[in-house]
């Protein structure tokens, strides 16, 4: 007799995470599988130090249930961040790999299969019969690139370098500089530009004078980047990063168009919806391939609504997605992105996946 689960989650990011923990939690018996060797995806692995998209104007939490949950136990009482005209909370990576491991372990009915690629996705009558072997009830594609709407055949949308650019992130020590000034970071700008380096971007690290580093360059020039910034830009003299290893992060990837496609204009016009399943308020932030960051505000203290139909896949009927694969376009992605909306996300898909397979049943 062959394996089955009820609900086979795809990704273990930080929509994975709680779509996982949510579906576990609503009583299905649930498979949560990754390519990579354990959870954490970008929030735990990128270098990233920030957790973007939790709250609202005022820095209070935008989204209750396991959003909170998640955010409340990675912040060890630290209180959000005002970051420009947004509120983040600063966490260690370590931190969020620890707590996705606690929140996994802690339900019975959730099992983890790793370093596990998505292979022989069978469909029939326009659902997922079997994906690895495994009979499932339902999935949820929380891969970041629609690993399952692809396999599914699903209409796929995806960003690309002049909306969505990738860049290298590490933490920086010792600098001697006032990375707030607008004036210091446009002499740095200026001085890598002639050097014929890509740009940087500076965010607040968790710990006192660590700052983290976003480059649009390549991880091949980190080294070169570093070694200019000693030589070349006054406050870097003994700066330095602890990491040794330096990777590509991406922002998105691609998305599965759902029941319902959340659109720029659905964003930034802060729209309601009767089936509203999250809400989010970040600015819609693309990045160009030079590291030139666009951002585009919803009005103050204003937030969106991201319907369930934006969680359910158009033709494949036990196909659902959260996170960076939910049906958005370039514009709407480009602020439903965020770890805080992907946990959001990913946990209002769990509880579809849930109630989807009860009213079958019944």
């Amino acid at each position: 007799m062959s394996e089955s689960f009820d609900i086979a989650v795809v990704g273990s990011g930080a929509a994975g995470i709680a779509a996982a923990v949510c579906a576990a939690r609503a009583g299905c018996s649930t498979l949560l599988l990754d390519r990579n060797n354990s959870a954490g995806g970008t929030g735990g692995f990128s270098g990233l130090t920030t957790l973007c998209g939790l709250f609202d104007g005022a820095g209070t939490y935008l989204n209750d249930g396991f959003s909170r949950e998640f955010a409340e136990a990675l912040a060890e009482r630290r209180p959000p961040v005002k970051m420009g005209r947004t509120w983040v909370l600063l966490y260690r990576p370590e931190n969020f790999r620890a707590a996705a491991g606690k929140f996994l372990a802690a339900e019975p009915k959730l099992q983890t299969r790793w370093n596990t690629p998505l292979e022989n996705v069978v469909v029939r009558a326009n659902r997922i019969a079997s994906l690895n072997g495994i009979e499932v009830g339902a999935v949820i594609d929380c891969s970041g690139v629609a690993e399952a709407g692809r396999a599914a055949v699903e209409q796929l949308l995806a960003t690309d370098d002049t909306t969505q650019a990738p860049s290298v992130i590490f933490p920086l020590e010792k600098v001697k500089l006032d990375l707030n000034s607008p004036l210091a970071i446009a002499q740095i700008l200026s001085a890598l530009a002639s050097a014929g380096l890509q740009s940087v971007s500076f965010m607040p690290g968790c710990d006192a004078g660590i700052t983290s580093v976003k480059f649009a360059g390549p991880p091949a020039q980190v080294p070169a980047l570093l070694e200019f910034l000693r030589r070349h830009v006054p406050g870097f003299e003994r700066c330095r990063t602890a990491q040794t290893e330096f990777h590509i992060a991406r922002r998105a990837g691609a998305m599965i168009v759902g029941r319902y496609l959340l659109t720029g204009d659905d964003v930034l016009g802060a729209r309601k919806f009767p089936d509203a399943a999250a809400r989010g308020n970040w600015p819609v932030e693309q990045w160009s391939a030079d590291g030139k960051q666009r951002l585009r505000y919803l009005s103050p203290n204003e937030y969106y609504e991201i319907p369930a139909r934006a969680l359910q896949a158009a033709r494949t009927e036990n196909l659902f997605m959260a996170g960076k694969s939910l049906s958005a376009d370039t514009d709407a992605i480009a602020s439903a992105r965020v770890m805080g909306c992907c946990l959001a996300t990913g946990a209002a898909a769990g509880n579809l996946a849930a109630k989807y397979l009860q009213s079958s049943r019944t």
